[in-house]
């Protein structure tokens, strides 16, 4: 009887709590136009004027319910998915202390410098993050993550540990297939003085990621007696990803020097490595930034393509060059540079405008982007 009591007044009492919660609302968008070089098609873009591919609109609510308990959610709308919205953040916050946070629920994975402003232009001087480095599919998880400030020496310091899981739907080769990212683990570190910040991050994945045409060639070599190991480097079924992360700010004055570098190793995968880098350098004129930016990209495909034997038969042969063929699909070795300037026009606003030109070196191919924005917090 004392139970049924006690439960009565806690559900008489949450309508009351919920109804004094205040509720913040905030928000950002950019609106990007962008047009690649005659015929060309470069990072989404192509010949005609987009207004779609990188413009987004978000709105974040969150709410304190006191005693060190948060709750926070963000909506974005993107042109590319034809503005259809969805959750990108979802979590409950609790304050352990002053200088211990725990999240649950929906969060950015933190992966990168500007992993927490990912899709807030506003926030860093490009129109968008570079290209390579800040292109992996995983932008979140579901899941846990605690994160813990302290002083190191002379550097306000923060680490963070983090595990959950994703599952999202990627575009392979212009096909949508669901991606699993299972026993997601990491952590990140990050030391900050003054006018510099020095960031390093891990992350270890289970990958699953289901190819319509590897499984077929997978399917056609497990047919073949001894040559199940390339059957199994085709499928992305459960396979270990790590990722490697490590960046660098100066912000001292007037200039600005960005730096980060990342590599992700495949465990029996097509792919073998991911590497990017990018080095930008900028110059604050008042209210306007200049900066100049050069990156490099860089994969390497699953080398079993080459140990194949070739000659034994025309069926082998044919199946060894469907296979060699799509091994290929995500190999690159590229480069590019950003010549760009931010103009602060407005205390919660900015107007950009980039011109990037790309070399691939694989198929020695140059393109060229032209892009423009206008980018706002509120």
């Amino acid at each position: 009887m004392r139970k049924a009591l006690l439960s009565c007044a806690i559900c008489a009492a949450l309508p009351l709590a919920s109804a004094q919660a205040e509720i913040t609302f905030n928000g950002f968008a950019n609106i990007v136009a962008g047009q690649a070089s005659s015929g060309d098609t470069q990072w989404g873009y192509d010949d005609d004027v987009d207004f779609k591919q990188d413009s987004l609109f978000a709105l974040q609510a969150s709410t304190d319910l006191g005693e060190g308990l948060s709750a926070t959610a963000q909506i974005i709308s993107r042109g590319e998915n034809d503005w259809e919205a969805e959750f990108e953040w979802a979590y409950i916050a609790y304050d352990i202390n002053d200088n211990t946070r725990i999240l649950a629920g929906r969060q950015r994975a933190p992966l990168y410098m500007y992993s927490d402003y990912l899709d807030v232009s506003y926030a860093y001087p490009w129109i968008t993050p570079p290209e390579g480095v800040y292109n992996l599919e995983l932008s979140k998880f579901d899941g846990v993550s605690l994160s813990h400030n302290f002083t190191l020496g002379e550097f306000d310091t923060t680490a963070q540990v983090f595990f959950g899981s994703d599952n999202d739907d990627i575009n392979v080769q212009g096909i949508d297939v669901n991606s699993s990212f299972d026993e997601i683990f990491g952590g990140t570190f990050t030391l900050n003085r003054d006018w510099l910040t020095l960031r390093t991050a891990y992350l270890a994945t289970d990958l699953s990621i289901p190819i319509p045409v590897f499984d077929e060639l997978a399917a056609a070599w497990n047919n073949i007696e001894g040559f199940g190991g390339v059957a199994e480097a085709l499928v992305i079924d459960e396979d270990k990803a790590k990722f490697f992360e490590f960046g660098a700010v100066i912000d001292y004055n007037n200039y600005l020097l960005i730096a980060e570098v990342t590599r992700i190793n495949y465990d029996n995968m097509p792919l073998d490595t991911e590497e990017s880098m990018f080095v930008t350098a900028g110059y604050r004129f008042d209210d306007v930034l200049v900066h100049l930016t050069y990156g490099v990209d860089e994969n390497t495909i699953n080398g079993i393509g080459d140990t194949l034997p070739v000659g034994l038969s025309p069926e082998l042969d044919q199946l060894i060059g469907f296979t060699r063929q799509g091994l290929e699909f995500r190999n690159e070795d590229s480069s590019y540079y950003t010549l760009g300037a931010r103009w602060d026009f407005h205390p919660s606003a900015s107007f950009k405008v980039e011109f990037s030109k790309r070399d691939d070196d694989l198929i020695n191919q140059d393109t060229s982007l032209v892009r423009t924005a206008l980018v706002t917090v509120f």
